[in-house]
Parts: structure tokens; sequence; C-alpha cells
């Protein structure tokens, strides 16, 4: 029988966490792979409707900053749940959409 230390039963309890966060991971990575690999996972820029960054330019002359905000947040987002709810409000005010729920705001992306 081998006697384990506090210290060490700690270690393990990390080891045991970290595997089965590991796990979790290979296996999103998997049903990614297989639904298309990573390589279709474009961020939220790339897959910007063209007529709404049209909308999005036209807004950019009278409020650059907040339109730069908008294309920097898209660049670093690949789902729309990834949006600040701050930009989907302002989002929704900048295009006048009716609503900034999450169907309006995912149908400014194509899928």
């Amino acid at each position: 029988m081998m006697i384990c230390t506090s210290a060490q039963r700690h270690q393990q309890s990390i080891a045991n966490t970290a595997m089965q966060e590991l796990k979790n991971v290979n296996a999103i990575n998997t049903m990614i792979t297989i639904a298309g690999g990573m390589k279709n996972m474009n961020n939220l820029y790339d897959r910007l409707k063209p007529e709404v960054f049209a909308k999005l330019q036209e807004q950019g002359e009278e409020y650059p900053f907040a339109v730069a905000s908008f294309m920097e947040e898209f660049r670093n987002a690949n789902f729309v749940m990834d949006l600040k709810y701050g930009t989907a409000v302002s989002l929704s005010n900048f295009l006048r959409l009716k609503n900034y729920d999450f169907v309006s705001i995912s149908n400014l992306f194509e899928p």
C-alpha cells in the first residue's frame, strides 16, 4: 500500500481535473473536424453580409470609432454569442433594426 501526502493527493486531483478538461477539448475538436474542419470556422468579420458591410461603411463616415470597434469585435468573435450585449444594441441602432435579439443580429452574417 502506497501512502500519499496531502500535496500528492492535491496534485493528483488537479491532474484528474486537467485530464477531464483535455478530454472535453479533444471531443470538441473532434466534433468540429467531423463537421467540416477548423478551416471553415471563419470569424464574424469574414461572414458579415456585403450589404451590412456597406451600411456600416456609410455609418463609418459619421462614426468612425464606433464602426471600427464593431469591426474589431467581429474579427475577434466566431459566433454571434461572442458579441457583447452593448455591441448588439449599438449595432441594432446603427443599422436601424427592429430588435437586437439573437435572430436579428444573426441575420447580419452568413451561416
